[in-house]
């Protein structure tokens, strides 16, 4: 009997390990970002499979459970998902959220059209420009965007926000401006371990700022080198280091420019370096455009479906798209 309470009293005595917060993310590179900053701490889960598209998906209900156990979601924003910013309010209303579009200080591009593509501008001065014009335009504190619960109250900033580009993950300077935001809110739900979050931040930050200076010159010999798209994707990546899209079948919201641009594309095209697709191009689109123009095809895909997920997905993903313009442009 004594030992038995001994055991119990030991056991009392234990503190018990706190549970690390629950942490839902929306598309691999997020959930990727977030991992690096949670490190060793806990896991993020992403909310759909990979190659699942942001733009509309209906829940199943796996999914549906994560996000109404999550305590913060961490995502692009309602201007890439308005799927998902109508499920958190339905689903996960007490759930903090984290919407990386509008954070203050990142680089903020407006839609291309398909055909919409000017050359006589320099990206790195637009991606600055864009840069400083969303920040002077959103010059307050993080916590005005606390209350995520009433549906409405980012309904403003959406609509301002409707012409811009939502694929911002493509540029690895709005990630490390993301990753101190993303450690604030962990800090906020575990604050016990908020200077574990804050390093691991900043180390992910500096690994990314090494990767842009690499990519930077790996890139620097094809500047001025024009290719095709089919899929306006890419406009964050090209701005940042330098590279040129001569035009895209599809704009950024996969619109379809219509047989006319089809056509003008097929004719006009000056000489390009290659057609860059996505693993849900068609293959007709692709054979008829590789074989009237003559340049071969090369598969980028701009969320890294293929890409093994988990803290190391973002560096891989940012190589991948430096590999493939790279192998594009070089002919």
């Amino acid at each position: 009997m004594l030992k038995y309470l001994t055991v119990c009293s030991t056991l009392l005595a234990t503190p018990l390990a706190a549970e690390s917060p629950r942490i839902v993310t929306d598309i691999p590179p997020v959930h990727s970002l977030t991992a690096q900053v949670m490190g060793d701490l806990g896991t993020p889960e992403l909310l759909t499979k990979p190659g699942t598209s942001p733009h509309g998906h209906a829940l199943r209900p796996s999914e549906a459970k994560r996000l109404q156990d999550a305590d913060l979601l961490v995502w692009v924003g309602p201007l890439m998902s308005p799927w998902l910013d109508k499920a958190k309010g339905e689903m996960a209303p007490d759930a903090a959220s984290l919407p990386l579009m509008q954070a203050a200080g990142i680089t903020l591009l407006d839609k291309r059209g398909a055909h919409n593509h000017d050359h006589g501008h320099d990206h790195g001065d637009e991606a600055h420009e864009a840069a400083e014009t969303h920040e002077e335009g959103h010059d307050h504190d993080h916590d005005e965007h606390k209350d995520e619960h009433a549906h409405d109250d980012h309904a403003d900033e959406v609509a301002e926000d409707i012409r811009k580009d939502s694929h911002v993950w493509l540029d690895p300077e709005n990630a490390v401006i993301w990753l101190p935001l993303i450690a604030e809110e962990l800090a906020k739900l575990d604050p016990d371990n908020a200077a574990a979050y804050r390093a691991n931040a900043m180390a992910a930050a500096e690994a990314i700022k090494a990767q842009i200076a690499e990519t930077t010159a790996r890139l620097a010999p094809f500047e001025g080198g024009e290719f095709l798209t089919a899929h306006d994707a890419y406009q964050y990546f090209e701005a940042r280091f330098g590279l040129t899209s001569h035009a895209a079948v599809t704009d950024a919201d996969d619109q379809d420019a219509g047989p006319a641009h089809l056509r003008e594309l097929l004719t006009e095209a000056p000489d390009l370096g290659c057609f860059v697709t996505e693993p849900s191009t068609p293959e007709a689109s692709i054979q008829l455009i590789t074989e009237t123009l003559e340049i071969p095809a090369v598969e980028i895909d701009p969320l890294g479906a293929e890409l093994p997920v988990g803290a190391g997905h973002y560096n891989a993903l940012m190589n991948n798209l430096a590999e493939g313009f790279e192998a594009c442009l070089r002919r």
